[in-house]
């Protein structure tokens, strides 16, 4: 990605801070996945997926949307792409952690096996966003490795179209 939407360039008080976590690649498993409500192509057009992984942890259903707790032993579907920082503060924002925390989610990066798309495997330190647990508590826990794939079978609808790439309505 590599324009900052208006909205944050006409912000009508100074925002905090943002830092990077420093990963140069993703771990998507949600709506940011190819396909998603989300997809992470309509953030930056020219993204070519890296790979894919599976992350371990429990899944849950948020209603719209998932969470991953990374304690469990529960294999989730995970694309990888390559980010920069341009894209990490987006994605940051669609995940509620800028420019104000909601309390939802946050950033790990964690070292994981990525299988390329040539079928090689490659060892790369990766940012992933972990539902927190007050966020999990209480919600149905989905015994699903693909969550995209159970969510379009659901006939699920969205809460309305803006909630597209717009974390404000969390």
């Amino acid at each position: 990605m590599k324009n900052i939407p208006v909205s944050l360039l006409n912000h009508p008080t100074p925002l905090p801070i943002w830092t990077s976590c420093g990963a140069r690649h993703v771990a998507v498993y949600g709506t940011l996945r190819a396909g998603g409500i989300n997809d992470i192509a309509r953030l930056d057009p020219d993204i070519i997926r890296t790979g894919h992984t599976t992350l371990v942890g429990t899944l849950y259903d948020l209603g719209w949307y998932p969470g991953l707790q990374l304690q469990g032993t529960q294999e989730v579907l995970t694309e990888v792409y390559p980010i920069d920082d341009a894209l990490e503060q987006a994605m940051d924002r669609i995940e509620g952690i800028w420019p104000q925390d909601v309390g939802e989610y946050v950033k790990r990066v964690e070292p994981m096996l990525v299988t390329l798309p040539d079928g090689r495997v490659q060892a790369m330190d990766v940012l992933v966003y972990e539902a927190l647990p007050t966020t999990v508590q209480g919600k149905p826990v989905l015994a699903v490795h693909d969550w995209l794939a159970w969510q379009n079978s659901q006939g699920r609808v969205y809460p309305k179209a803006s909630f597209q790439l717009n974390s404000a309505e969390r």
